[in-house]
């Protein structure tokens, strides 16, 4: 009698490329709660079988999804000479992304995919949250702004551009990042 080895069982490719990509199209068509493991298996011509073996739920799906899709927002500040313009172009930038069709729908299914489910809020917020407040923050640090106002700076920042686009969708106009931006570091800078 020979004991048989169990190896386990790797994703393929092809198949989560395809899996992803459903989901990502149907989360753009219906939203995050009309979203089914149904809809985005026949989608992806995938059995259901095949995403539960690989995400343990829905939300797990979606908050991967989201993640990847999350790399093309997060980018770096430039440091420059000219902390204002720096933090300026990078919130117009973050603004543009948030506007798009795909970016919009991503903050909102991010939003309500994060309040459902405890372990994918974390998820989420250690993948996109922070990062994206540590990228202002690292940038006034690097100033020489006191910690509190690292920190608060950072907040009004991205919480002032993030609430406004959530509030106003893709209505909100880019260059609004700016300005609310400049209010900001004007206030930081006052202390």
């Amino acid at each position: 009698m020979t004991a048989e080895i169990s190896t386990p069982r790797r994703r393929s490719e092809k198949s989560r490329v395809a899996i992803v990509d459903a989901t990502r199209g149907l989360l753009l068509e219906r939203g995050f709660d009309k979203l089914t493991i149904e809809a985005v298996a026949a989608r992806a011509g995938v059995g259901k079988q095949t995403i539960y073996r690989w995400w343990p739920s829905r939300h797990a799906l979606v908050a991967d999804v989201i993640l990847e899709d999350a790399d093309r927002i997060l980018r770096p500040i430039d440091h420059t000479d000219d902390v204002a313009a720096d933090v300026c172009a990078w919130a117009t930038g973050l603004a543009k992304a948030l506007t798009t069709a795909r970016g919009n729908a991503m903050l909102r299914i991010l939003t309500a995919a994060g309040m459902e489910h405890p372990d994918t809020a974390a998820r989420l917020q250690a993948g996109f949250s922070v990062p994206l407040h540590d990228t202002v923050r690292n940038r006034l640090a690097a100033s020489g702004f006191t910690d509190r106002a690292v920190q608060d700076g950072a907040d009004a920042i991205v919480g002032g551009i993030v609430y406004a686009i959530l509030n106003e969708g893709r209505a909100f106009e880019s260059r609004r990042a700016e300005s609310i931006s400049r209010a900001v570091l004007a206030g930081i800078s006052a202390r």
